[in-house]
């Protein structure tokens, strides 16, 4: 098979470090062309030296599976590229938080992204997981790539079929509602979650979160919200989220996909907190 991986940053360098262990033709991509990437695991740091080409310069053939790895911000002018390198059957994974980029890309393949990381100036930090989870269907190729995963010994990365992707998915989403908009508005790590304040306010976003979500059918259990806290809880006290290191490096944030997206279809459903958290979003990266 032919595969392109694309955004070698926090996500993509863990999918491009585990593709290049399998027995297929791997491309990496990114904004311009360069040798290798360096990631730090454990306080251990490897160099992998696989060739990083020019996304805007490719003419070659076709893949079969395309890996997108990059902020969602990037999709819409990604998708016009993708058409050059894509046959009538490739399959596009996108691996992104967030909704509402789909609609880019033809039949995409939405991932619920498991990979926590942050991309440093000459390293990209992997704290923990490696997994993508998809929608519980056939797929041409991604069907055999999951087979040589699980077949492949060293490979830590997992793509995981997953019976009730919808709710996944949303579920994702609370999640990053959540802590990505504390973590980003408070300029902090997971240690915010040390504060027994942070953890209210939290729930009370989540609570109006979940009612969007939930607001034609229940998706998610209430339940969840307790379960979400307890994640947030578990977290290296020390790391962040996409979104607090895009405030932290001063560039844009992906909260058009998380935090507005919700905002979008919350109807006559009262979110004062979430109308406050998208306002100082909108307005930390105003004319930016």
């Amino acid at each position: 098979m032919k595969i392109a991986v694309i955004g070698i940053g926090a996500v993509g360098s863990v999918i491009a470090r585990e593709m290049k262990m399998l027995p297929h033709d791997i491309t990496l991509f990114g904004r311009s062309r360069k040798e290798g990437f360096t990631i730090q695991e454990d306080g251990e740091r490897r160099h992998y030296p696989y060739t990083i080409e020019d996304i805007s310069a490719y003419e070659g053939d076709a893949f079969d599976i395309i890996f997108i790895a990059t902020k969602a911000t990037a999709l819409k002018s990604i998708s016009g590229i993708i058409p050059a390198m894509a046959h009538q059957d490739t399959e596009v994974i996108l691996c992104e938080n967030g909704m509402g980029f789909d609609e880019y890309f033809d039949a995409p393949v939405p991932a619920v992204v498991y990979i926590s990381g942050q991309k440093r100036e000459d390293r990209i930090e992997h704290f923990q997981d490696a997994r993508l989870l998809i929608a519980d269907r056939t797929y041409a190729y991604i069907d055999c790539l999951i087979t040589d995963l699980e077949d492949t010994t060293g490979v830590e990365l997992e793509i995981v079929k997953a019976l009730d992707f919808r709710r996944i998915r949303y579920e994702k989403l609370l999640i990053n509602l959540g802590i990505n908009s504390l973590t980003a508005l408070s300029g902090n790590t997971a240690k915010i979650y040390d504060l027994a304040s942070v953890t209210s306010l939290t729930r009370s976003l989540l609570e109006e979160g979940l009612s969007i979500i939930n607001q034609d059918e229940e998706i998610i259990a209430p339940s969840f919200i307790d379960r979400a806290l307890s994640v947030y809880q578990d977290y290296n006290r020390e790391m962040g989220t996409s979104m607090y290191y895009d405030v932290m490096s001063g560039v844009p944030t992906e909260y058009t996909f998380i935090q507005k997206y919700l905002q979008q279809q919350k109807g006559q459903i009262h979110t004062p907190i979430l109308d406050i958290v998208v306002t100082l979003l909108e307005a930390y990266q105003y004319e930016r």
